[in-house]
């Protein structure tokens, strides 16, 4: 039984190594997403999918709570705006059915024209996606959210988008 610890231990010596180079290289490469040229301070907390934003707990993934108050109200206030929503009542809020299906990460878009910073960001609701979705366009320093609302078939924009943020919008369903 001693022979065979033995011959163990240079394995999980070597597992642990393995394991320490993984961690310090996913580490490096999360510190050089945030601070990854291009990507202003302002926009990097926003970084991640929608649901870790607009829900107060902590990621599975990395352990942090990316929850931001100010974010999830304006979140809010989108979509009780929508008078496809209440067109169409559920028994879950349109909040609830979104969040419930996948979600990319956020990208960072630059609107050519004005030079803004938005994040994309994506939502459907599980089993459903191509019955309800969404798309949330969000520029950091303005605080600026409007939203491309896909329901049965009819398409709502909301929060006010101008033109430029209209096409980001549709660009951005288009390549999902």
């Amino acid at each position: 039984m001693t022979e065979k610890r033995r011959d163990v231990a240079p394995l999980l010596a070597l597992v642990a190594g393995v394991f320490i180079a993984v961690s310090s290289i996913c580490s490096a490469a999360d510190a050089a997403a945030v601070n990854a040229p291009g990507v202003s301070s302002a926009v990097a907390p926003y970084q991640t999918q929608l649901f870790n934003l607009v829900m107060n707990k902590k990621s599975l993934v990395d352990g942090k709570n990316h929850y931001q108050k100010s974010f999830d109200q304006r979140f809010d206030a989108m979509l009780a705006s929508s008078a496809l929503a209440k067109e169409q009542p559920a028994t879950a809020s349109l909040k609830k059915r979104l969040l419930s299906g996948p979600q990319p990460d956020a990208v960072l878009v630059r609107d050519k024209t004005g030079g803004r910073e938005y994040v994309v960001y994506q939502a459907c609701q599980a089993h459903a996606c191509d019955e309800t979705s969404l798309a949330v366009l969000y520029a950091p320093v303005s605080q600026a959210m409007s939203g491309r609302l896909n329901m049965h078939g009819k398409v709502e924009y909301l929060g006010n988008p101008g033109t430029a943020e209209k096409n980001l919008l549709d660009a951005s369903v288009a390549k999902r």
